[in-house]
């Protein structure tokens, strides 16, 4: 039987804020999981945890300056934006042209300053010996650029109108007005003069055409009018990656490979994939070259801690940690990291290849991850989400994740789900905030003080419950068990195996 073991970090030390820059206002629990089941691990991101390599970190909601919101979307009825639609034409009309690299590198120039968007995600790895939260950045193109120029092109057309109307009526400053009588004789007078049409109304015209079609079926024995039925099928986001055209020019392959613990596949490609890694960190962060040595590499998006399994009713990967690798003729350009977990697909970081930057593969490769959790609900209908990390109200360039609809946010106190719409509000009004809108709502895995009598700890090789741990070593740590009980609830904290 796997069983997850981690190590707690009662700690609760200031942090730099990777959002607001802030140098000692983060602040967040941590663990170092040496081992951890994926059902354990899907416990642990529904109570607000994430996993940075092997470090997993909570923030601590109602302290921290720029409190971090686990969000999801809801795949199954995910609907795509105006936006969303362009990005997907835009990589399929790449791969249709004759030069794909050339494509994009003439979108680089044009577009520089609209597709630089990544953001920080957040914190945590080990330095000098000691496990603390280092600087980490989440995966996303931003259009916000495009936008506003595009509004800035709408102000000045309609200033350049306004312009030629305010001289037209400055011509007709010096003109004569007429008196409120004469004015009220004049629209009399052509009110009189206008011809009257007997053209209904659009809604008249509607009702018109309605009771003439009614009239059409009454002579065909039909007293009904048959419900509309629209010309065109919707389509969705499968429809928009699949269509390209017959004679496309690139092949662009995801191929998804283990990467704990590693499978050939992933041994193979490891050294293109970190290539890639430094080109995008290097480039987009403008991150130091010794911040993305391999090593550093490895500890951040290779290894996990999540364990290898197989069910007869999962997806036949399994579940556990993965790379999708976006391979464009032969190359990697882009690469997902993943977590498969039961009842999701969880998105880790994603990078690319800064030289594709006009695909705008950060929005394409969560378009992409999404289908991937609808494909594999398709095989284990309990993988239904998409978990995108961390929704950060207080920082504009983290609030693009709400673009995915329909998303929902986690409740800080009752670790319940709430649809991102309504929570806005509430988040506008203060950055911290009690999402759920029932004032009676608790806690249903909050703990109990007597459940840390339950916690399976192990102590030199041997696990045993803490109520026998406490009498043979008169332990005074209740305090930290109980914050520890409180922060994993109340099955975690009977699942994992607590090192002592």
């Amino acid at each position: 039987m796997l069983r997850s073991i981690v190590e707690y970090y009662a700690e609760h030390e200031q942090y730099r804020c990777g959002y607001c820059k802030s140098p000692d206002t983060n602040y967040s629990h941590g663990m170092w999981a040496h081992a951890m089941t994926v059902s354990d691990y899907q416990d642990l991101i529904d109570r607000g945890w994430r996993r940075s390599g092997k470090y997993c970190y909570k923030p601590t909601m109602d302290v921290t300056c720029c409190p971090m919101y686990t969000i999801r979307c809801r795949a199954l009825e995910f609907k795509l934006t105006k936006s969303q639609k362009k990005v997907v034409k835009r990589v399929n009309k790449i791969l249709a042209s004759q030069d794909a690299s050339a494509s994009a590198g003439d979108g680089n120039r044009k577009m520089s300053t609209c597709s630089s968007g990544s953001e920080v995600l957040a914190e945590g790895f080990e330095e000098g010996g000691e496990q603390f939260i280092e600087t980490m950045r989440d995966h996303q193109d931003l259009n916000f650029d495009i936008i506003k120029n595009s509004e800035l092109l709408d102000c000045s057309a309609g200033e350049q109108a306004g312009d030629s109307i305010t001289q037209k009526d400055l011509a007709k400053k010096n003109e004569p007005k007429p008196n409120s009588s004469q004015e009220k004789v004049v629209k009399k007078e052509l009110q009189e003069q206008e011809p009257i049409t007997n053209k209904p109304s659009r809604k008249k015209a509607k009702q018109y055409r309605r009771e003439r079609r009614l009239e059409k079926l009454k002579e065909k024995g039909i007293n009904e009018v048959p419900p509309y039925t629209p010309r065109f099928k919707e389509k969705h986001l499968e429809d928009f990656l699949n269509e390209l055209p017959d004679d496309v020019k690139h092949k662009l392959e995801i191929k998804l490979v283990r990467t704990a613990p590693p499978s050939p596949e992933w041994l193979a490609t490891s050294k293109q994939s970190h290539e890639v890694y430094v080109k995008y960190q290097t480039t987009i962060h403008d991150d130091k070259p010794d911040k993305c040595t391999e090593p550093k590499f490895h500890d951040f998006l290779v290894h996990s801690p999540l364990l290898e399994e197989h069910t007869e009713d999962g997806p036949e990967s399994g579940y556990g940690s993965f790379h999708q690798q976006y391979w464009l003729d032969g190359k990697i350009i882009a690469i997902g990291v993943i977590d498969i977990l039961p009842k999701c697909v969880s998105s880790v970081y994603f990078f690319y290849d800064p030289q594709y930057m006009n695909m705008t593969l950060g929005t394409y490769g969560a378009l992409r991850e999404i289908e991937f959790t609808k494909q594999l609900h398709s095989v284990c209908p309990k993988i239904e989400y998409y978990y995108m990390g961390y929704y950060i109200h207080t920082c504009r360039k983290m609030r693009y994740k709400g673009n995915f609809f329909p998303s929902d946010l986690l409740c800080p106190e009752t670790y319940k789900w709430f649809p991102l719409g309504d929570c806005i509000p509430k988040l506008e009004v203060t950055p911290y905030s009690r999402l759920n809108p029932d004032v009676d709502g608790t806690d249903d895995n909050y703990p109990e003080e007597s459940d840390i009598n339950y916690i399976p700890m192990w102590v030199n090789g041997v696990i045993m419950l803490y109520r026998h741990y406490k009498r043979h070593t008169n332990a005074k740590d209740t305090e930290d068990l109980i914050e520890y009980a409180r922060l994993v609830g109340t099955k975690s904290l009977k699942s994992l195996i607590l090192v002592r």
